[in-house]
This record gives C-alpha cells, sequence and structure tokens, in this order.
C-alpha cells in the first residue's frame, strides 16, 4: 500500500464511523496533492452525498467520471444525485451506463426503476424491478416495488403475490404489508385486509408515533368509558371513518374526537360524538383510544356491513353567503380538480382542470369552483368565454364548504377530501378516478359501498381522463335534480 491508499483506508473508516470532519480532511489534503486522484474525487463526493449536499456530491461525481468513465458504482451514485435533484432524464442515463459497465448488478437495475416508476413509465419500471428480482431472487425491497408497478397496471392478484414474496424475504417489511393490506382491501377482502391494515404503524418511528398513557381499544364493550379516536391521515380520511362514531358509542363508550383544526366545528354535528378537539389542544382524560382508521377492522367491517347511513356530517344552516346562478340554470354543480400535491398518489388522481373544459359548454349548468389552495388559480387561464364561479374566497374552512355544497345539485370531484365531505353530507357526488384508484374505492363498480349516493366514473386505461369526462359529460345532460 503507498501512503494515499493508507490514508483513504484511514478516511474511510472516520467516514463509516461518523467523523465526518475527519474524513473530510484527508480527502481535501489528497486532492490538494493529487488533484486527479480518482479515489479520493469519488469518495469526496460520497461524503458530500452522506451530508446531504448533493449539488457538491454531483460535481465530485462528474469530476470522477471525466478521468474515468468505465467506474460502475459512480455512474450509479451520480444517477441517484441525480434523481434527487429532479434531473430525472440524466439519472436514467448514468444509471443505463452502470448497468451496461455491470449488467448483472440487481441494486442498478432497481435504482433505474425507481426513477421510471416516479415518472409513471410503469412498463419500463416493471421491466426493470423484474430484472432485478431475476438478477437477486431474495430482494425483498424490489419485489415490493414490483407489486407497487404491477398494481397500478391492473395486475392485482401478481401484485398480491409480490408483496407476498417480499414478506416472506423480509417479514418485517412495513411496507409490503402496507401494500398488500391496500390490494387486498382494493380487491374487497376486508378480512385480510384490514388485519395486514393495522401493519401501517411499523412504517414509523417511535417518535412518530402517537403516543398515549392509555391502552388502545380492542373493541371490547366500553361500559361507560371515555374513548379518544384521533384523526392518522390526510382530511378525506377522517370525514370517512368518523361514521364509526355512532357505532363506538352504541358499545357504551363517551367519545371525544381528536381532528385537525380546519375540521372541529363540522365534526361536532357527527352523531356519537360528544366533544371535538384541534389535535394540538390538550386532551381530556379518557379510559381508551383508537385511531379513526382502525375502527373498521375493531368492529370487524365487511362490505356488507359498512355503516352507510348518511349524512352523518350536518352543515350550519348559518352561513355567509349564498350561490347566485342565472335564471336559465337547471343545474349547479360543485367541482374540484386537484388534490394535495404531498400525497404520494396525486399525480395519478388529479386530473387538472383542462379534462373538465368540454363540460363547461352545457347548456342550464352552472358550475362553481369549490377549489381551494394554489390550484384555484387555474380558472384564471379559462377562455374568455366560460365563466365558472370561483368560490375560494369564502371558503375559509370546511363550515363554509359544506354550506357551499347544500346549495348545489351536484358535486363533480377527484378523489380528495370534498368527495368524502359531500357523501358524508349526503349529496349527489360523482367521483372521476384513476384507472387504479385508493382502496377505498374498490374495482368494477360505479357505486360506493361508503357513500349511498355516490358515483364513480373510472379511467380505463392509465391516465385516460379524456374517456371519464366524456362519460361524465353525456350523463349530466341526461341528470334531472
Amino acid at each position: 500500500m503507498n501512503n494515499i491508499s493508507d490514508s483513504l483506508a484511514i478516511a474511510i473508516l472516520h467516514q463509516q464511523a461518523g467523523r465526518f470532519f475527519e474524513a473530510e480532511q484527508i480527502y481535501t489534503q489528497t486532492l490538494q496533492e493529487q488533484p486527479n486522484q480518482v479515489d479520493a474525487l469519488y469518495l469526496s463526493g460520497t461524503l458530500a452525498h452522506q451530508l446531504g449536499d448533493t449539488e457538491k456530491a454531483i460535481a465530485f461525481y462528474r469530476q470522477t467520471l471525466v478521468i474515468n468513465p468505465a467506474l460502475a458504482s459512480v455512474h450509479s451514485n451520480l444517477g441517484i444525485a441525480l434523481k434527487q435533484q429532479g434531473l430525472w432524464k440524466e439519472a436514467i442515463q448514468h444509471y443505463q451506463e452502470a448497468i451496461a459497465l455491470q449488467p448483472h448488478s440487481a441494486q442498478f437495475h432497481y435504482n433505474l426503476g425507481l426513477v421510471f416508476q416516479e415518472l409513471g413509465n410503469l412498463e419500463s419500471a416493471k421491466d426493470s424491478y423484474r430484472q432485478a428480482t431475476i438478477l437477486q431472487p431474495n430482494y425483498p425491497l424490489a419485489y415490493n416495488n414490483l407489486g407497487l408497478v404491477l398494481l397500478h397496471l391492473g395486475e392485482i392478484e401478481a401484485a398480491i403475490t409480490c408483496y407476498k414474496t417480499a414478506i416472506q424475504l423480509q417479514p418485517d417489511l412495513a411496507e409490503a404489508h402496507q401494500n398488500l393490506a391496500e390490494a387486498l382491501l382494493l380487491n374487497g377482502d376486508f378480512d385480510l385486509g384490514l388485519a395486514a391494515y393495522e401493519w401501517r404503524w411499523r412504517m414509523f418511528t417511535p417518535e412518530q408515533l402517537p403516543n398515549f398513557a392509555t391502552p388502545q381499544w380492542d373493541g371490547a364493550p366500553l361500559d361507560g368509558k371515555t374513548i379518544l379516536l384521533y384523526a392518522e391521515q390526510g382530511l378525506g380520511d377522517t370525514f370517512q371513518f368518523i361514521r364509526y362514531a355512532d357505532l363506538v358509542r352504541d358499545r357504551g363508550g363517551r367519545v371525544i374526537v381528536a381532528c385537525l383544526f380546519a375540521q372541529v366545528e363540522l365534526l361536532k354535528t357527527v352523531p356519537g360524538v360528544e366533544k371535538v378537539l384541534a389535535l394540538d389542544e390538550e386532551l381530556p382524560e379518557f379510559h381508551t383510544q383508537a385511531p379513526l382508521m382502525s375502527l373498521p377492522y375493531l368492529l370487524g367491517t365487511t362490505i356488507e356491513t359498512i355503516p352507510a347511513k348518511i349524512p352523518y356530517i350536518f352543515a350550519s344552516k348559518s352561513h355567509n353567503f349564498q350561490l347566485a346562478a342565472s335564471p336559465e340554470t337547471k343545474l349547479k354543480v360543485g367541482i374540484v380538480w386537484a388534490g394535495n400535491p404531498g400525497n404520494r398518489n396525486d399525480s395519478r388522481r388529479t386530473s387538472g382542470l383542462q379534462p373538465f373544459l368540454p363540460l363547461f359548454k352545457i347548456p342550464a349548468v352552472e358550475f362553481y369552483s369549490l377549489q381551494v389552495g394554489k390550484s384555484s388559480q387555474d380558472l384564471a387561464q379559462l377562455p374568455a368565454d366560460i365563466k365558472i364561479q370561483d368560490l375560494s374566497s369564502y371558503l375559509h374552512n370546511f363550515n363554509d364548504t359544506a354550506a357551499a355544497i347544500t346549495q348545489l345539485d351536484l358535486v363533480l370531484t377527484i378523489d380528495t377530501s370534498v368527495a368524502h365531505l359531500a357523501g358524508a353530507l349526503g349529496k349527489p357526488t360523482w367521483v372521476v378516478l384513476p384507472f387504479i384508484p385508493d382502496w377505498r374505492w374498490l374495482l368494477h363498480r360505479d357505486d360506493s359501498p361508503w357513500y349511498p349516493t355516490m358515483r364513480l366514473f373510472r379511467q380505463e386505461s392509465v391516465g385516460d381522463w379524456s374517456g371519464v369526462f366524456a362519460k361524465v359529460g353525456q350523463k349530466i345532460m341526461k341528470y334531472e335534480v
């Protein structure tokens, strides 16, 4: 070993032990002496990458490849860094370079699959993940991600098989259990699916989990005890599963609810609920607790026994605005075209405003935008001859949204919180869904066992919103209030 090799070996040990300053000093000194020392350049890149300085890492990786473009691991790491920067096309190029240099690396094929999956190129992602499993049959992450891709291509049974294989290989892989649960539920298997859905808690660190001194409810009679039901995920989930409060009360419980502040007032109207607080408020004493999304499991729900008595949320009778409509209006329709960009399924479920445009030309139909947030600004891009009533300035909270919905004849929305709110209010609601929707909408049906007044319009192929809205348009023209 020469002195540089010895020094770099020591630096690697420092880096592995978390002594980053010491490692960086050695790498820097080496490069001062030999600016083109390939190992020092590459290791400097890995250190910068590890410390979160992706741009600096990319620069070091590029320098390394200028000197020696035949280093597969450097191409792979550069691909990872470029992916993190959203430079998808270039990331793909470097992953493919890595594979060309080292075609039997399952990791490289897996990494390439991640980019294709992120870009929605499902067939290419499927090929990459499948190749990773062929090269390394004991690769649980590859099976898990292959399952995700197969699911969104409509190959549900094949996806379930992949998730089960991932779990056999790594029994504590919580993400695979969660994905299996959602696939089973989508397929209508509530018995196995709801039990597996409890694995979702193992995807979090202990610090991220709710910390209660009282035990979680097991579904047994409550005999007058106070139970806390708390929101855990999205706004729509809370609207959907708060229906169970009445059943919990029937078990003898005094029900208090903790939810996001924007929902507090509206959830006070739910039958069975004694008190509602925001999640960040100080909670009163309670004897037991349960997350809202565990209630179907705890109460043994099947598709046939879903509690679907509506309405179970009620809008305030005193609201501060009245919807205007022209004299020739025969149908008032509220619309939502975009969801929460932070949701992992948002790119699939959000249609955007463009597919709605043909509907706006249907005579005697007045459209009202229930869209809030940044996407409400999309209305400014509409042609001048299209007039949509923008309600966003009135919609300060869900009380206002509920008040608007009660004045409409119909709500037409993507899969978002407004769909659940409208359904819970008992309003006729049409939901446009991606080819493979969230599990709660099931498959191969145009109704929902959760909401009796709801109709579902599904994509017939991945990404095809035009066909969905063509059907919606036909139905709106025939719709009678």
